[in-house]
């Protein structure tokens, strides 16, 4: 073992946290409120021209960028609270593994990893 000192409950309450910040984000930019820029720019047709195509696009790409963040936040969560769990068990290894899936969900979005060996509880 380090010399290091996890202590869980300190770090469950930063992870807490971060969980409440991203609910309120994700409450302050739900996909209706991207759906009613569109619709109050196709109000005026032809006068606004290529315009809605244009902002859905730019708010289709900002979507994506907000998918990442998300994935990135979760996968953060799920991997630090379990390798917090499995090193403070004497799993030094199981801890590193957490760390590295928390990586590869962060980039792809798959959390099954997390699902099938995360600890439950």
């Amino acid at each position: 073992m380090t010399s290091w000192s996890i202590r869980p409950a300190d770090v469950q309450a930063v992870l807490n946290e971060v969980q409440a910040t991203a609910t309120e984000l994700g409450e302050q930019l739900p996909e209706a409120k991207f759906q009613s820029v569109l619709d109050g720019l196709g109000w005026a047709g032809p006068l606004t021209g290529d315009v809605p195509a244009a902002v859905n696009a730019m708010l289709g790409d900002q979507m994506g960028q907000l998918t990442t963040i998300s994935n990135r936040i979760n996968a953060g969560t799920l991997g630090v609270a379990n390798a917090v769990i499995a090193y403070n068990n004497g799993q030094e290894d199981m801890a590193g593994a957490y760390q590295a899936e928390l990586t590869r969900a962060a980039e792809t979005g798959d959390f099954t990893y997390f699902a099938q060996h995360g600890h439950q509880g």
